[in-house]
């Protein structure tokens, strides 16, 4: 992204990074987000204000290390995998995604601006948590196309039958037993 995002990262106790003889308690992370740089490219966006929603994911990939001659090298030992100790790297994600891809912008969690802070100090209260009306109809197009994915893999074809889908749905996005649905089979592909 340019220009470069701005960043600021602490260890603490101070002076402790990349420093194997001095135990590390915690660390933070800030990042500036250049809100008109990442609405560029999107027609459809709209600028941060209160009641708006965006898709967002932030991730974090941590590799395992080990100490050899007083500094760290990388020795990969994945302790959140599916099989914890296998050679890999460990990714955090504030909001779930059901499996390691973070170029799934539908799987992304969605983020409300809010003109209030997220506590009024004065009164205590929390702020207004808005209802994100795309959600349901987002989630039902999401569950058709991962299922007509999984179908297609398997039997070479695309159906327009909900019922056939049924079994092909994931988990993350199953597919609605009270949504009406309509699937038109198309060249090569749905809609």
């Amino acid at each position: 992204m340019t220009p470069p995002l701005q960043s600021a990262v602490a260890v603490y106790p101070n002076n402790a990074i990349n420093r194997p003889d001095i135990p590390n308690t915690h660390w933070t992370a800030e990042i500036a987000l250049p809100l008109r740089k990442l609405m560029e490219n999107n027609p459809r966006a709209q600028k941060p204000s209160d009641g708006i929603f965006w898709r967002v994911n932030f991730s974090r990939v941590q590799w395992g290390v080990k100490v050899v001659n007083g500094k760290y090298e990388k020795a990969p030992s994945c302790q959140s995998c599916a099989n914890p100790g296998q050679p890999a790297e460990d990714n955090w994600v504030w909001s779930k995604q059901g499996e390691v891809k973070m170029h799934l912008p539908e799987r992304w969690g969605i983020l409300q601006f809010s003109g209030k802070s997220t506590r009024s100090r004065e009164s205590g209260e929390d702020a207004e948590m808005k209802y994100y009306e795309e959600w349901e109809c987002r989630c039902a197009a999401m569950a058709l196309y991962y299922a007509q994915k999984r179908f297609h893999k398997e039997m070479g074809l695309y159906t327009d039958k909900v019922e056939l889908l049924k079994q092909f749905s994931i988990d993350y996005f199953p597919i609605c037993e009270y949504a009406k649905t309509s699937i038109l089979l198309v060249d090569g592909g749905f809609e």
